[in-house]
């Protein structure tokens, strides 16, 4: 059943950098436009929609996303029929399947990091309609994730280097957020994954593997997705940084309010995989609270 494998995540965490690689090699077919958003977003409703939503983030993003996938089009670079139905279909589960189109010998997949923080209710749906899927879950330090993702959330306003410019009231606002803070909570959104999809159908990467290993690392995605993993196949992009930017560092304030918020999450983390990333993770929020008690 396609789509063959979901990326669930997670923001921030390099979803980017494994796209534009995946969808080098032959026999993986990945759809025009990352992020499909077919699970998370209301059923049946055209994207379109999106351009009349109640709050301005939400219209602002739809339409940039509309118009630069429109100058595709307009290359050459995107078929114009995929983007009308994208853009302007009603979304059942039969136009969700029609929107894959992999050539024969090729696995099919999408990546939406906002999957991973999708309700038990909703999971049990994409398991009802893909339930040999294979997925995909990249992790990251929890408090770097967070940063990283308000940052990218006021970029359009402050630029790269200018966060500190910021409110810290809507710094504050922002990491309050419960939606923001779920996608931090690797384990809990693992756990209701795992209800429904079985160990060996969950590939777990992290996101230091793409800054020390990259090429090992796309070999092992390969691997899990049951496609060639030779030398091949792997192009010089694994080894360059994609989608990347240099943000400000977190104020110390805000630091050990984040260490304090995700130290059980990242406790629980390194209990679990126990190797070199959640050991650094785990004692760079300890030695924030340290700094701070």
């Amino acid at each position: 059943m396609i789509p063959d494998f979901l990326v669930i995540g997670s923001q921030k965490a390099g979803t980017t950098w494994l796209d534009r690689n995946l969808r080098n090699h032959p026999n993986i077919w990945l759809p025009p436009e990352k992020e499909l958003h077919f699970f998370d977003f209301p059923p049946l409703v055209p994207f379109f929609f999106l351009l009349f939503a109640p709050m301005r983030p939400i219209r602002h993003w739809a339409k940039n996303r509309m118009v630069r996938d429109f100058a595709k089009v307009r290359e050459g670079q995107q078929a114009l029929g995929w983007y009308v139905s994208y853009y302007f279909s009603i979304r059942t589960q039969h136009w969700y399947l029609s929107l894959f189109k992999p050539a024969k010998g090729q696995v099919a997949g999408e990546i939406t990091p906002r999957y991973a923080i999708l309700g038990e209710a909703k999971i049990a749906k994409v398991h009802a309609l893909v339930p040999d899927a294979k997925i995909i879950y990249l992790l990251r330090n929890p408090i770097d994730r967070i940063w990283s993702d308000l940052a990218m959330f006021h970029r359009p306003k402050f630029g790269s280097q200018g966060l500190h410019t910021a409110d810290p009231e809507a710094i504050e606002k922002f990491i309050g957020n419960a939606t923001h803070q779920a996608s931090s909570r690797f384990l809990k959104n693992l756990h209701r994954w795992e209800k429904y999809y079985p160990p060996e159908q969950i590939f777990i990467g992290f996101q230091e593997q793409i800054r020390d290993t990259p090429e090992q690392l796309l070999k092992d995605v390969c691997l899990f997705l049951g496609v060639d993993a030779s030398d091949e196949h792997i192009c010089a992009m694994a080894k360059q940084r994609i989608n990347s930017h240099q943000y400000p560092d977190i104020p110390s304030d805000i630091a050990y309010a984040l260490a304090k918020l995700f130290i059980s999450d990242i406790e629980q983390l390194h209990r679990r995989f126990n190797n070199p990333h959640t050991a650094q993770w785990l004692a760079s929020a300890q030695q924030q609270l340290a700094k701070g008690a």
